[in-house]
């Protein structure tokens, strides 16, 4: 393990910077006015109450690969949001009536750069996803914009937007240890996800020369969650 402080205090710094020199917005299109987004203390993960609670069944893998049907699972822990506006719009044409909002929401230390943490493994890149791991407070939310068939209203600002806790704050960027693949994917055995792993010992010539090995997360996804939640209390306690 001593050999992983040095890249770990790496990493520590790298997540600074990234926390503190890449302020950008990034959007959601939701169905729902900000009266009922209030009302629920936040734009909360499916199946949750509070912002900044581990689900049960966290993972982002799940997250991007979503349900069925095409939306996301129940109990992924996150939220979506997406760095392109135009996306966002897009997407507001595909509700009820063709009507919507698109929120803008500042970055923040929750927000998890999907692309980055799943590489290759991401399947749905052109999303171009930051997904908020536990949620989204009201107070990140900057403002919205009304949709209908498209046609877009005036921004409304957020008056409880708390441009002094968010206004510096960058993203969470690539946390691999966060992308919880399931106990065998291949990921597990490559880099950057292997230093979060562990794999089947080799115990003959047979499995020496064998290039996959069976390899699984060291920690449990409810675990890792927890940990970067409280790295993100402890880099801004308002965030979380």
């Amino acid at each position: 393990m001593a050999r992983q402080y040095p890249l770990v205090f790496g990493l520590f710094l790298i997540s600074l910077w990234s926390f503190f020199c890449h302020a950008i917005d990034v959007y959601r299109a939701d169905t729902r006015p900000f009266s009922t987004i209030q009302a629920s203390k936040g734009m909360l993960p499916k199946g949750q109450s509070t912002v900044g609670v581990v689900s049960p069944d966290i993972s982002l893998w799940n997250h991007c690969r979503g349900a069925a049907d095409g939306y996301s699972r129940d109990n992924d822990g996150y939220v979506s949001t997406t760095w392109d506006r135009n996306l966002a719009l897009k997407w507001t044409t595909g509700f009820p009536d063709r009507t919507g909002y698109i929120y803008r929401i500042h970055s923040g230390p929750n927000m998890i750069d999907c692309e980055a943490t799943l590489g290759d493994h991401n399947p749905y890149p052109d999303e171009k996803e930051y997904a908020a791991i536990g949620g989204i407070k009201t107070n990140q939310i900057i403002g919205w914009t009304l949709v209908k068939n498209g046609v877009q209203g005036k921004e409304q600002l957020n008056p409880f937007y708390q441009a002094s806790v968010y206004s510096n704050m960058g993203v969470g960027g690539a946390q691999p240890q966060l992308a919880a693949f399931p106990a065998g994917h291949v990921a597990w055995s490559q880099a950057p996800w292997s230093q979060y792993s562990t794999c089947a010992p080799k115990r003959s010539a047979r499995d020496f020369f064998m290039q996959k090995r069976a390899c699984s997360p060291a920690k449990s996804n409810q675990a890792f969650a927890t940990d970067y939640l409280e790295y993100v209390n402890a880099i801004c306690p308002e965030c979380e």
